[in-house]
């Protein structure tokens, strides 16, 4: 067993190399706006092939009065929950159809909806009701997003992309967005919006600030 001032000498000579090579990378932000034609609605930006802890927040889906679901477009985290309400007068369900993109490729007979992850009936006045978001429900090119629909309105719809990392966010009104704590170097940026998927660039990352990214479509 090394000698305790061994020990003490070389935990102090890593300090000092971390401190001469300018100390561990700092985390990144990406930020920016997604620029697109008409009146797509609100995307989804993430970053592809970095891993990390998700954060601790449900994905909230509520059916509220005149008939419309809120948010239109939302994002999930595998491990939470989703947290199904109706604020309605009426009757209403929350059906989330998993998207199956696979099917087309072997079957001449795919389920148009995809598969149903959960279909819950709501009265006026129930209690919100929980599911959990499962492993199996992120997004992947081979199975897609999750479409939410109302089965006796359905022209009622939203939708929600779900993820395995924390690296993804929904753009606002204006069409920003903010992806925080990001890993520096360079990463694929990809961008859903009206339940297309696009690649749209390799960006570097800065180690400690705001990367910007203006997201034309």
């Amino acid at each position: 067993m090394p000698h305790p001032k061994v020990l003490l000498l070389t935990t102090i000579t890593m300090a000092m190399l971390v401190a001469l090579a300018g100390g561990p990378a700092a985390a990144g932000e990406l930020v920016g706006r997604v620029v697109s034609k008409g009146d797509a609605g609100p995307a989804v930006v993430w970053i592809e092939g970095v891993t990390g802890e998700v954060p601790k927040t449900d994905t909230v889906l509520t059916h509220v009065r005149g008939g419309a679901f809120e948010p239109h477009v939302s994002i999930g985290f595998v491990g939470n929950d989703y947290v199904l309400r109706n604020e309605d007068d009426a009757l209403h369900n929350i059906h989330l159809h998993l998207r199956l993109g696979y099917q087309k490729a072997v079957s001449d007979r795919p389920l148009e909806l995809g598969a149903t992850l959960y279909n819950i009936a709501l009265p006026k006045g129930a209690s919100e009701v929980r599911r959990p978001i499962k492993p199996y429900h992120r997004y992947r090119d081979d199975t897609g997003f999750i479409e939410v629909l109302c089965d006796r309105h359905p022209a009622e719809k939203a939708y929600v992309v779900v993820f395995d990392h924390p690296y993804a966010a929904v753009t606002d009104a204006n069409g920003r967005f903010a992806i925080h704590d990001v890993p520096p170097g360079s990463h694929l940026v990809r961008v859903w919006q009206a339940g297309a998927v696009r690649d749209w660039q390799q960006i570097e990352v800065k180690d400690g600030s705001p990367t910007e990214a203006i997201i034309d479509l």
